[in-house]
């Protein structure tokens, strides 16, 4: 059943839709949603005169599955068409959906329920949405699970990739956990970039690496030189972000995706080889609003060095509408709907992000090896 039809049912009785709980967020204000029968119960006991009302239950139990009409939502709520919902009603998307803040505590619970992994993997991306990722991965390849993942904070690399590794850092929690040996590969090293500094602050092995192949032998060596010992590794590489700016032409998306599963394949065939047991995880700082994707609506007139979609509570003026805010660090930053701009674009400027959408909010989880979330 569509969700148009849901909603019109919903004129004549409650129902029981097993749906996404994010498509939830789609329907009118005016239906009560209810998370099982039970909720929904003691609302009709309720005194109070609440009823007649439009009441959706999410979930229901064996007593009570057949006191109303039960259908199933085919509505999928992770395509372009979020963009009409998702500033408005962010707060309910992020409750209802995986968070990227929630990644390091999601990695955790899998670690211990499969205490046999000797080797866990981040490999993190420096901008990648999950739309690009289903579009060019998704489905093709059996070994892999791809998550709609939301960024919940200002989809910026600065903000985004310490939202992923938390505090206390993935590495030091692993670490509790055994995994005491611990190797960092970046394009960067800790004394000459201070956002490596903060992501790999607790891991003491940090290699400088750009070349993948050497990516590979850098792995290889240290997995060899700790024989029977709990690993963690730590990969951060770029992704389309670097592609967006002066770049008089779209990048090769396809290739470029292609490319990073690629490097997912070659590490997963290293522990294969090695004959080991090992987890592959992949996530993004955020996605990239293409040019092409959208009409856009300036809202502002920001210099040109600025942000076209997020600013601080210093350079609101420059702007005829806040925005969303977003508290960090004891830091305010107002990120942009979609479609609208602070400025116009660059002419080399293939694409944006920092602000809320689709396409920049929604980042993939990506899983190879042997834990699966259920």
């Amino acid at each position: 059943m569509q969700l148009d039809e849901i909603i019109s049912l919903l004129d004549r009785t409650p129902i029981i839709a097993e749906m996404h709980p994010v498509s939830a967020c789609y329907l009118p204000d005016e239906i009560m949603i209810f998370e099982s029968t039970h909720d929904i119960f003691f609302e009709m006991d309720n005194p109070s005169p609440t009823l007649p009302a439009k009441m959706l239950v999410m979930a229901s139990d064996i007593v009570c599955a057949e006191r109303f009409p039960r259908t199933i939502c085919e509505h999928n709520p992770f395509t372009p068409i979020l963009n009409e919902i998702l500033f408005d009603r962010f707060d309910c998307v992020s409750k209802r959906m995986f968070c990227q803040s929630q990644i390091t505590e999601r990695i955790v619970a899998n670690t211990r329920q499969s205490p046999e992994v000797e080797v866990i993997v981040l490999f993190l991306i420096d901008g990648l949405s999950y739309q690009n990722s289903v579009q060019h991965i998704g489905g093709k390849h059996s070994n892999l699970s791809i998550e709609p993942c939301l960024v919940d904070v200002p989809t910026f690399t600065s903000l985004a990739f310490p939202n992923i590794i938390n505090d206390p850092p993935l590495a030091l929690r692993l670490f509790d956990m055994g995994y005491q040996n611990a190797l960092g590969v970046s394009y960067w090293t800790r004394d000459d970039n201070t956002l490596t500094d903060s992501l790999f602050r607790t891991i003491p092995q940090v290699e400088k690496i750009s070349d993948f192949q050497h990516i590979l032998f850098v792995i290889e060596r240290f997995l060899k030189d700790h024989p029977k010992q709990k690993v963690y590794v730590q990969v951060l590489r770029t992704g389309l972000d670097g592609y967006v700016h002066h770049q008089k032409r779209q990048p090769p998306i396809r290739a470029i995706i292609h490319q990073i599963y690629q490097e997912l394949e070659l590490l997963g065939e290293l522990f294969t080889r090695l004959g080991l047991n090992a987890q592959l995880y992949s996530t993004s700082d955020h996605g990239i609003l293409w040019r092409d994707e959208f009409e856009a609506e300036l809202v502002g007139n920001a210099p040109g060095k600025s942000s076209a979609r997020w600013c601080t509570w210093k350079d609101l003026y420059q702007q005829n509408e806040p925005g969303k805010r977003f508290v960090v660090n004891q830091q305010e930053y107002y990120c942009l709907g979609y479609p609208k701009l602070r400025r116009a674009l660059h002419i080399d400027e293939q694409g944006v992000h920092g602000g809320i959408s689709f396409q920049e909010s929604i980042v993939p989880f990506i899983t190879m090896g042997g834990v699966e979330h259920d």
